[in-house]
């Protein structure tokens, strides 16, 4: 929670699995590399994971330590991942992201992941969409089949008809990854122009874009600007705010130029990326006189901010603030914070939690 009692939402979180016995694809050790020396580059001192703790199974329970008691967070959105070309369980697995809401029913949803490949793809997203606590689906715009990269932008043949189950489902929100190409993945797949076709087409669904404004930031907020019913998720973006304060600046300013405050959300991207700098540094941020003079950005008020670190995202998932203030309220999470306020301990240290060992859900 925010210093002016507003709630802070995570809108990605994931147990990621870097263990090697999770390599399905000669570049998974690959991709578990760069995801790490991202991290490097994207955190603050002290807040880089040490190998130890990254490269592990991550469990629930230590995704909701680390959520919980080494961060302001108080409400996430778990994604789970379609990339079992490459990984196993798909390197963040749906089962992972039941048993955390399980465990977790008052202070999480979930965006369940789908293969557009699968012949039953489109029976999963009405199954998916049914259960208690998923408010999404997820899709990824490339695959590896064959020994080939395989565009699965939501205008090819192969997808657009699964936006038409997703418009008849329980849920009415894709999320979709564009960031930095993956593997060999052509820079093609990963532009957002797919994002404006399917977000004229069914304008009744919201499109987060993931990533948005780490990369292709001028295509990203045209398309906020033109439609509605596109969002930005900021996850890994968030983080420049402290390591690239420019580009983020600049990202920041782009969308709150041509798009507003409303459509923004914040994401830590855990547990490859500790949530904790990103939300002091959102907080404590202001638009550089020079951008605002030359750029002509707006201003970034508290309000802006406390929309941008929870309120967008409670509105997109139909939630009410205050009834999850009272939901949370005196729970397992909210007694062990207050235990560590008494003893000046929170938010805890980076990756202390991980040491613990691991409790049950009824603890």
């Amino acid at each position: 929670m925010l210093d002016s009692g507003a709630l802070v939402v995570d809108s990605v979180s994931h147990c990621f699995n870097h263990t090697p016995e999770n390599h399905k694809h000669p570049h998974a050790q690959r991709w578990d590399d760069e995801t790490y020396e991202l991290g490097a580059k994207l955190l603050p001192d002290g807040y880089v994971p040490s190998e130890e703790v990254f490269y592990r199974d991550h469990q629930p329970e230590e995704l909701a330590r680390l959520l919980f008691l080494e961060s302001q967070i108080d409400y996430t959105v778990y994604h789970s991942l379609p990339l079992d070309d490459y990984f196993k369980d798909g390197y963040v697995s749906r089962e992972k992201g039941f048993e955390f809401l399980e465990q977790n029913p008052n202070r999480s949803s979930m965006y369940v992941d789908i293969n557009p490949l699968e012949d039953d793809a489109g029976d999963q997203i009405e199954e998916f969409a049914r259960r208690d606590g998923v408010e999404g689906i997820k899709f990824y715009p490339a695959r590896y089949q064959n020994g080939n990269d395989l565009s699965l932008q939501l205008t090819e043949d192969s997808v657009w008809p699964l936006l038409e189950r997703i418009a008849d489902s329980e849920v009415d929100t894709l999320a979709i990854h564009k960031f930095i190409p993956f593997a060999t993945a052509p820079v093609r797949y990963f532009t957002p122009d797919d994002v404006e076709d399917a977000a004229n087409s069914f304008p009744d669904l919201n499109f987060e874009i993931i990533h948005a404004g780490f990369s292709f930031i001028e295509e990203t907020v045209l398309a906020m600007a033109s439609h509605d019913n596109v969002y930005a998720n900021l996850e890994n973006t968030a983080c420049l705010v402290n390591t690239r304060p420019k580009k983020f600046a600049r990202a920041l300013g782009e969308m709150l130029y041509w798009a507003g405050p409303d459509r923004i959300v914040y994401a830590g991207g855990a547990t490859a990326l500790h949530p904790q700098p990103p939300i002091e540094g959102i907080w404590n941020f202001e638009m550089p006189e020079e951008l605002r003079a030359g750029e002509d950005y707006p201003e970034v008020t508290q309000e802006d901010k406390e929309k941008i670190l929870g309120g967008n995202a409670l509105r997109l998932l139909g939630k009410d603030p205050e009834q999850i203030k009272k939901d949370i309220k005196g729970d397992k999470w909210d007694e062990l914070r207050e235990e560590r306020r008494a003893s000046d301990d929170y938010p805890a240290e980076p990756w202390s939690t991980y040491d613990a060992p691991t409790a049950t859900a009824d603890d």
